[in-house]
């Protein structure tokens, strides 16, 4: 007989069942297993990367909103002391609005060839180096040309962070989180103002002051890293070209509403001092009057990020139409009435601001990878042509027919918005991919 066939056989060193990850114990008593518990601890992993992103996120948005917040009476002041005419300064203002029109289209395919971080990170550099560019030349033409790149630059890093932001964040949470960017973005409009107040407008301080928060976002947007939906926004689209026409298609809806609340935003923040000055009211009050717009988007968008999480998105979004059409109604009857007027001004600054902010929130839930850029893009860039062309149409009315034409205007805006979310949330609905919040969606987690 052959040695080997006499060898004891070896003894195998198998795990008990009792150890098997099949059989553990624990799965019995509790549900769970070892490869559960390590799927816990990953997924906890990821859910800690994606706060930590997220905060970093709202940093971005807001830094980049005071300095913008900020080169705007700093830019005005600056060129009145050098004697500049009006004309020129107003120019100088338009051109940093002008930014996102011509650099929108390429904004996407940026994004694909330099991925999120680096992009960002690029953007607030260039910025700083703008304003590097005025300390070192001081001289007109450097004023007009950084002015256009850092409008464009300002209206880049307002798109990207919104997209990064909305690939990030869990959609549970999506409604809260986009609502809380836009009530810091907004409420950091406020800053810049109060900075240039600080800092003056002459010598190298106010410069030095914008710079800092600059090269601090560059730092911030560097190391964040790009993953989830915001990685497949970085790489080149599928062979089926999705560009601006397409996005228009696939939330038509959603960009021309957004295209109406920058027009009407923008026409009453400049023109309503005006017309309250023409109805015989203070200074003060004129003021008072555009604050309370101000803060009504700031209030009623917190509460409308709460609902968004709770409820159906689209049947909210269609919701809204009904406050919007009636103050569309009543805002020409109780324009005469400052105490009506103010309650009203303060509920319409919360319609547009909810409205804009939920087709933000449907844009994310609704579309991922390079289709999420795009569409966010598109509708950015209509808030952005809105805002430039509001105020000098509504203005020559005003001229022309007296101050009366603002509450007009206004109202018709109100309406127009009130029937695209109307008519236009269900064809949404029906465009854009299926997607499980577009059921009731559970309360979520505290």
């Amino acid at each position: 007989m052959d040695r080997l066939s006499l060898a004891k056989p070896r003894p195998r060193f198998d795990f008990p069942d009792t150890m098997s990850t099949r059989h553990h114990p624990l799965d019995s008593d509790t549900g769970w297993s070892r490869q559960g518990v390590f799927d816990a601890g990953a997924k906890g992993a990821s859910q800690r990367r994606r706060l930590g992103a997220t905060i970093a996120l709202l940093i971005l948005l807001t830094t980049e909103s005071i300095v913008s917040a900020f080169t705007y009476p700093f830019f005005s002041l600056a060129l009145d002391r050098q004697d500049l005419p009006g004309w020129l300064i107003g120019l100088n203002a338009s051109l940093a609005g002008a930014g996102i029109l011509i650099v929108g289209p390429f904004l996407p395919r940026l994004i694909s060839a330099f991925g999120l971080s680096r992009l960002v990170a690029g953007l607030f550099a260039l910025s700083s180096l703008c304003f590097a560019a005025i300390l070192t030349f001081d001289d007109v033409a450097v004023w007009f040309a950084t002015r256009f790149v850092m409008g464009a630059c300002f209206a880049a890093l307002w798109a990207t962070t919104e997209i990064w932001l909305n690939g990030v964040v869990d959609d549970r949470r999506r409604g809260r989180v986009m609502a809380l960017a836009m009530v810091l973005y907004t409420g950091a409009q406020a800053v810049g103002p109060i900075m240039v107040s600080a800092t003056g407008v002459s010598g190298t301080l106010p410069l030095l002051a914008a710079m800092l928060p600059l090269a601090i976002g560059s730092i911030i947007a560097i190391c964040i890293r790009d993953y989830g939906a915001t990685e497949e926004a970085a790489r080149p689209s599928a062979p089926g070209r999705f560009g601006l026409v397409q996005a228009f298609g696939a939330a038509r809806a959603l960009i021309i509403v957004s295209f109406v609340i920058g027009l009407v935003s923008t026409a009453v923040l400049s023109l309503l001092p005006v017309f309250a000055l023409e109805e015989g009211l203070s200074e003060e009050t004129a003021s008072q009057l555009v604050a309370i717009f101000g803060l009504g988007e700031l209030v009623l968008v917190i509460a409308l990020g709460i609902l968004a999480d709770w409820f159906h998105r689209r049947h909210l979004l269609r919701l809204y139409a009904v406050p919007t059409l009636a103050i569309a109604v009543m805002l020409p009857l109780i324009a005469s009435n400052v105490p009506l007027l103010a309650v009203i001004l303060f509920f319409a600054g919360g319609c547009l601001g909810g409205i804009y902010t939920l087709g933000l929130i449907l844009i994310g839930q609704d579309f991922r990878g390079q289709k999420l850029a795009v569409v966010s893009t598109g509708f950015v860039m209509a808030y952005s042509a809105g805002s430039m062309m509001g105020s000098t149409p509504i203005g020559l009315l005003i001229d022309v027919f007296g101050s009366d034409a603002l509450i007009v205007c206004v109202s018709l805006s109100l309406a127009v918005v009130a029937a695209c979310v109307w008519r236009g949330s269900d064809r949404s609905a029906a465009s854009s991919r299926p997607h499980p919040s577009h059921e009731a969606i559970p309360p979520p987690r505290p």
